[in-house]
């Protein structure tokens, strides 16, 4: 196996080719709603020197599971592709989507993104290799992925749960909207060489005082300025 790829061209792809193959165990480390990224990784270990990483990214559409004891991602064959494309939403796969397929003992899992690639390190953080970041520099958030995180180590809330606390949030006082709930978005804008002006969300909470807090939480970061707004909710 290769140290590191990333395959997003046309002539890495055939119907059937095999892409990827590990014998070790992955777990779904990580996902985020930005950037449509999924990370799979394989940590370091006492049998295992190394951790393996490996990143789908735009994600469209996916069935996966939460752990593989092996892995191999191969491209599927026409008549996967097709059974795939059937289950996924609208049954339509974008222009420039590609599909892979993961196997499994039992079925065929699947993921369409525009690209997948991975990574072989010793490295024990649990910050991400694809997490970009210039030499020397610390990252703006404390996670394996940057990105609106999909908080796939907290237990998920029913939908109930989920309308009940957007009903109970605070509305901004200088916002005269009753139609909608409102999230309060924590947002940073970046004044690095190269990224200056990039402005991107960190977090989201239904009340001010979460926003807030969250932001007194955090460690300042030379060329970050962090900040809140209000985000209008439809259900």
């Amino acid at each position: 196996m290769h140290t590191h790829d990333w395959l997003n061209t046309a002539d890495r792809f055939a119907p059937g080719r095999e892409l990827f193959r590990s014998h070790r165990m992955f777990r779904l480390w990580a996902q985020t709603v930005s950037h449509g990224q999924l990370l799979l990784r394989s940590p370091r270990s006492s049998d295992h020197p190394t951790r393996i990483e490996v990143l789908f990214k735009p994600v469209s559409a996916q069935k996966v599971r939460w752990s593989y004891d092996g892995l191999v991602i191969r491209c599927p064959s026409s008549e996967e592709r097709e059974r795939i494309q059937q289950q996924t939403p609208g049954g339509m796969l974008g222009v420039d989507d590609r599909v892979f397929a993961l196997e499994t003992a039992d079925s065929l899992d699947w993921v369409v993104a525009m690209a997948v690639g991975w990574h072989e390190d010793d490295d024990p953080g649990d910050i991400s290799r694809f997490v970009w970041l210039d030499q020397g520099r610390k990252p703006v958030v404390q996670r394996p992925l940057d990105g609106a995180d999909g908080g796939l180590n907290r237990g998920l809330a029913s939908l109930e749960d989920v309308l009940a606390a957007v009903r109970a949030g605070h509305r901004p006082t200088d916002i005269a909207d009753p139609q909608h709930a409102y999230l309060h978005v924590v947002m940073v804008r970046i004044s690095w060489p190269g990224q200056s002006g990039t402005v991107a969300p960190v977090g989201a909470f239904l009340t001010r005082q979460a926003a807030d807090a969250y932001l007194a939480s955090r460690h300042p970061v030379e060329g970050a300025e962090f900040y809140v707004e209000a985000v209008p909710l439809s259900f």
